[in-house]
Formats: structure tokens, sequence, C-alpha cells
């Protein structure tokens, strides 16, 4: 602290640590807080509201339920391989998942019958039925929303863990299924990363350094939404990507042959990566660029092969930058929305984060909302952690 006010003043020092400070409490802590008491407060509704908080509830789980399908229908190899679900449920019109109670609105589908291939024509009418069945939910919840404005009974509120025990399993699911995602993300941004940073760390000038970081760097001026939806416009079925397919004669766009890449988690994997490699490469290319050259110098002279020297050299030397990098893709990636609401709009399995959007601002329930998040910040603390005990790495580590 003397150092730190030395260099600032005294003025200038506690001025600074002021701001840190109320940046802390009013961005950091306090919402936390805030969070935390509604995560852990359960609210009943008595009469009226409950049932219209469990439509409202049922509603929603079957959009998502009949989105899945909706998907699966619509990517270029559902065409003559689809196959109607061997469980569906009645009221739905969906393949019934545990824990998704029956909502009327989507229509019916073939019950309990066997998989059987469909048809061109059956495929395009059973898209017909879940875009008609969705529109009529999304009718009802806001009918029904309405009404429960209206009715405006007082909750009794107790304190439990009622908002985490009430998650679906459908919910659970998503929740996996998103933490496994943004690990493959991380995986992914690691494997492209990792060389590129060892290249700028490596570079013999400081005018090709500065050049390659510029390389890096230069995407980054423009807003993350514009460089999202740059990837919609190389992504879509009449997209970039298509359109050079199609001067090769490998799809026909007048003929619709075009492959929708946006309709899976593959497109989503890919601008995420693109979105967040920065946060991958500089921590990695800092701990790169204090490696001393001459141990890399003296592994090659005692024999070590390419592979052995990064494995026995320069990788345990970059062990903090690659945990740092970890941390940060793999926490950006589980909270991302944009990029997974804007990359397939619908077409592609739910992330987690489009889950507790939809508690807060569509279902209007915060409690729910803040039980979600907050268990999805426990998961990431866990990943956390987990990367420091990994590469056997401390809060010094990752500082220095």
């Amino acid at each position: 602290m003397t150092d730190f006010f030395r260099s600032y003043g005294r003025g200038l020092g506690i001025l600074v640590i002021a701001l840190t400070a109320a940046w802390l409490i009013i961005l950091i802590v306090v919402p936390q807080l805030a969070m935390v008491k509604r995560a852990f407060t359960v609210e009943t509704r008595g009469g009226a509201s409950a049932m219209l908080s469990i439509e409202i509830d049922r509603a929603y789980q079957a959009i998502t339920v009949a989105e899945r399908e909706l998907a699966r229908l619509k990517m270029p190899q559902a065409s003559g391989n689809a196959a109607v679900p061997r469980h569906v449920s009645p009221q739905l019109g969906v393949p019934s998942a545990a824990g998704v109670p029956p909502a009327a609105g989507v229509p019916p589908s073939a019950a309990g019958a066997p998989a059987s291939p469909l048809s061109e024509e059956q495929r395009l009418a059973r898209q017909a039925e879940l875009e008609a069945g969705i529109r009529t939910q999304r009718a009802e919840i806001e009918r029904l929303e309405s009404l429960e404005q209206r009715k405006g009974e007082t909750a009794d509120s107790h304190v439990g863990f009622g908002n985490f025990t009430s998650m679906s399993r459908l919910h659970l699911w998503i929740f996996a299924a998103t933490l496994g995602y943004s690990l493959l993300v991380t995986i992914i941004a690691l494997v492209l990363c990792y060389p590129v940073a060892y290249a700028v760390a490596a570079a013999k000038t400081a005018e090709r350094t500065a050049l390659l970081l510029g390389l890096l760097t230069i995407p980054y001026a423009i807003n993350e939404l514009l460089r999202i939806f740059a990837w919609v416009m190389v992504l879509e079925k009449q997209g970039l990507l298509n359109q050079f397919l199609g001067l090769l004669g490998l799809v026909d766009l007048a003929a619709g042959e075009g492959i929708r890449w946006v309709a899976s988690n593959n497109a989503v994997f890919a601008v995420m990566v693109y979105a967040y490699v920065l946060f991958m490469v500089f921590p990695i290319y800092n701990t790169l660029e204090t490696l001393d050259r001459n141990q890399i110098e003296a592994a090659r002279d005692l024999g070590a092969s390419v592979w052995r020297t990064h494995w026995r050299v320069i990788i345990p030397h970059a062990k903090p930058g690659i945990a740092v990098g970890a941390i940060m893709t793999f926490m950006l990636a589980a909270g991302s929305i944009a990029v997974p609401e804007i990359i397939g709009r619908g077409l592609h399995p739910d992330w987690f984060s489009q889950v507790i959007y939809r508690r807060f601002f569509e279902g209007s329930n915060w409690n729910e909302g803040s039980a979600y998040a907050l268990a999805l910040l426990a998961a990431c603390m866990v990943f956390i952690l987990g990367m420091m005990t990994l590469f056997r790495v401390g809060i010094r580590d990752i500082a220095r």
C-alpha cells in the first residue's frame, strides 16, 4: 500500500480506492446479496393466482419442448430421415419430457406410435402443426399473465430451498447441457488459441508482435452484437457461406437446398469461440512472454521434440495463463445470452442463460430466476476451483 501511495500520491490513491470500493459495493456486493435473498425466499400463492402461475409455467415448458422437436425437423438431415417421436404427449403434441406437465394449445400427434420415417409432406405438416401450437401457447401465456396481474393476491413467503428444488427435469437437463456446452467451447478455444498465443510470444521482432496483436484486436473494434449479426449473415440459409457453396455447384439455392448452419449448437460454439477468443489468447500470451527462451533452446539441444518441448517446458510455464483463459472463457460462455439467442433464434437447444432470462422477464418470477442464476454462479465457482486445482495455481499465480 505504501508503494501504491508513493506511485500515485495520497490524494489520487485515496480517490482510486474509494471509487473501487464504491464499485464493489454498489455493482457487486449489494446486487449479489439481493439475489441471494430472493433465491432463498419462497413465495406461496393461494387460490387462483397459484393456478395461473402453474398454467403459465406449463405453457412455457410446452413451448420449449415443442421448439426442440421443431428444431430437429428443420435440420437439413431431417428431410427423408425424420421420424415421429416414440413418446408423444397428446396434450402437447411434442415428445414428452419427465417433469413437464401436460398443457393445452399445441396440436396433438400420434401418441405412443412407433417411430416411422416422415415424408416431406408429413414433415412440413408437422412443422406447421408445431408452429401453430407455439403461437397458440404464446397467446395463452399473454392472456394468463394479464389475468395474473389483475388477481394481485398477496403471496405468503418463507425462507427455504423451494426455488431450487422446484426446478423441472427439463431445466435440470438444460443446466447440465449448458455446463457441458461451455466446457466444450472452452476446450475448442484453448486448442485454437494456444498456438496463436505462442506464435505471438515467439515473434522475433516487436513489429511482428504488434502486427499479430493488431490482427487479433481489430475485429473487437466492432460492437459485439454487430459481430454476432455478421455471423448470422454468413451462416443463414441464404447467407454468404451458402452462396459460396452455390458458386461451387454444391447446393442449389434457387431450389431451396441451402444448409441452415444456424440450426445447431455447432454454429453457437463457433461464434462463441470467435466472440471470446481474446479472453483466451491474451492470458496465455502474457505468461508465455515471460518464458526464458534459453529453456526452449536447452530442451532442443538435449534432443527434445517439438511436442515434448511444449509438454515439459512451455505448457507448465503457461499454466497460470491457461487457467485464467479457461476460467474467463467458460464463465462468459455459460452466462452468454446474446449468442445463443441470436444465432438460431429458437432453432437450437436452449442455454440456461435463456431460461434465467425468461424466469425474470417473461415468467415474472424473480425469486426462481435468482435461484437459477445463483445455481449457475455456484457451478462457475466450482469450475474456477477445479481449474486452479487442475493446473496447481493459486490466486497469486493468476494475479502475476
